[in-house]
């Protein structure tokens, strides 16, 4: 088996790459029974299948999206403590646009094949976030 980010070899079983230190994403096909022992089958030799694809990942690096809010809350509080209610209205609605923005740019990659790491996008959008009120704040 492969890597998937650096195409290194690794063991079949392992949950992340020695290498890169990545978590492997393993895939399992599912063949629906129902339709593999279809009584038509034997008579016209064709065998229809259908195909289904199943990802599991031992991964427990991306936090949950409840502990994203949590952090982005946090953020805001920080955020009312060290500039003031306004500017922590305001790092909530850029963590609000941001979130839209993420959202759209996860489901743009993985329709391309290529997911990112849903915890970067979001540490990414609390940094712009505070750095515009911050700047907006001064």
């Amino acid at each position: 088996m492969n890597c998937p980010n650096c195409h290194a070899s690794i063991p079949d079983d392992s949950t992340s790459c020695p290498s890169c230190g990545q978590p492997v994403i393993h895939v399992r096909e599912v063949v629906d029974a129902e339709l593999v022992d279809h009584p038509r089958q034997e008579q016209t030799g064709r065998g229809f299948h259908q195909r289904v694809v199943f990802m599991q990942s031992h991964s427990s690096q991306i936090l949950p999206s409840c502990q994203m809010g949590i952090i982005t809350l946090a953020l805001a509080f920080a955020m009312a403590l060290k500039f003031g209610l306004l500017a922590c209205i305001g790092f909530l609605v850029f963590a609000g646009i941001a979130r839209v923005i993420t959202f759209f740019i996860q489901i743009q990659t993985a329709m391309m094949g290529r997911p990112v790491n849903p915890l970067l996008l979001q540490i990414l959008s609390w940094f712009c976030g505070w750095s515009r009120v911050a700047w907006l704040a001064s």
